[in-house]
């Protein structure tokens, strides 16, 4: 008995084919699921960058709106700066234009202080010039008014001296006590007209000071050694010292004129104080009595030529004692009461 393929477990040809097309359909089919497990895969990583694209392009159409609207926030600064830099422009032109006028102005202005500043020396000059004729109209009155006084305050000594003269002439053995009050009485009359005489002289002629460095001490002791001292006045000097540049002369003359009147003012009965104070640069001195006081009106005259409140005298004592202190570049002022004048003086001129 002849055995088949079949029968011998040989497959035929059909089956074999058959066989590798069933292995090659699994094969393909294994392939195809890797594939698309593969496909899904991308499709995955494909959908997640598509996500992170779209983000990104979300991000930059904001990041362009941001541009956009930056580029036309910048395109109206720009045109803002445009406008500014004409506007600017017009100011420049018009700040050239003011600068050119006030230029202008100001060199009429210029020239107008030039004219001016003539016009002013011009009227200067002759304000120094009409104050040098008041002046001297001034002094010429005075003088005018101080030859009459004069006469008047010299005709009174003069009669003493006559009336005395005619008493001893008609006396040949006169008595020698008689004979001392009548020259007593001759000489207090010479010294009258010989003082009215200094003071007048004194006011008209401005002679050179001759400075030099003194004690004010000793000025002062000086100026009351030429002055007879009531028993009743007592005058209390300053303890301290101060040495100043000036014409020792002159102030010592200032200073016994201010103790005389000082002494005239307590009517030889009171106390006279003096005082020296050092206040850097300067020194102040300042002459206190007790007497009753200066009136209001009187010290607005004081030191005024020709001004007195006494029976007898020129007037002119105060008002030499405030040209002397002026011409130490210094002051002198009074006020009252108790009346103390104080003078102020340079340490150095």
């Amino acid at each position: 008995m002849t055995l088949q393929p079949k029968e011998l477990g040989i497959k035929s040809s059909d089956e074999w084919m058959v066989s590798n097309e069933l292995k090659e359909l699994d094969a393909a089919e294994s392939e195809l699921v890797e594939k698309e497990k593969h496909l899904t895969m991308l499709t995955n990583e494909s959908f997640s960058k598509m996500k992170e694209v779209s983000k990104i392009n979300r991000d930059l159409q904001n990041r362009i709106k941001s541009l956009q609207e930056l580029s036309a926030s910048l395109n109206r600064k720009n045109d803002e700066l445009k406008m500014a830099n004409k506007e600017l422009e017009r100011k420049t032109i018009l700040n050239d234009q003011v600068s050119l006028e006030l230029k202008e102005k100001l060199e009429r202005v210029t020239q107008k202080e030039k004219e001016l500043s003539m016009q002013r020396d011009f009227l200067t000059r002759r304000l120094d010039e009409t104050t040098q004729d008041l002046v001297k109209a001034e002094k010429f009155a005075i003088i005018g008014e101080l030859s009459a006084r004069l006469a008047h305050d010299l005709r009174n000594p003069l009669s003493v001296i006559k009336n005395t003269m005619d008493v001893m002439s008609a006396k040949q053995n006169m008595k020698i006590e008689e004979r001392l009050q009548h020259i007593a009485r001759f000489k207090r009359a010479v010294q009258r007209m010989s003082h009215q005489i200094d003071d007048v002289l004194d006011f008209v002629k401005k002679t050179e000071m001759m400075l030099h460095q003194v004690s004010l001490r000793s000025i002062i002791d000086s100026a009351i050694n030429v002055i007879l001292i009531p028993p009743n006045v007592k005058i209390f000097l300053p303890s301290n010292d101060v040495s100043i540049m000036c014409d020792s002369r002159k102030l010592e003359a200032v200073f016994s004129n201010v103790i005389l009147n000082a002494i005239q003012a307590i009517n030889d009965n009171g106390e006279v104080k003096i005082r020296v104070m050092d206040i850097g640069t300067h020194v102040k001195i300042e002459f206190e009595d007790t007497g009753s006081g200066i009136s209001v009106t009187a010290m607005q005259k004081i030191f005024d030529p020709l001004f007195t409140t006494k029976q007898t005298g020129t007037g002119l004592g105060l008002s030499i004692c405030k040209n002397i202190v002026e011409q130490h570049g210094g002051t002198i002022t009074v006020k009252s009461p108790p009346t103390i004048f104080t003078i102020t003086l340079p340490k150095n001129m």
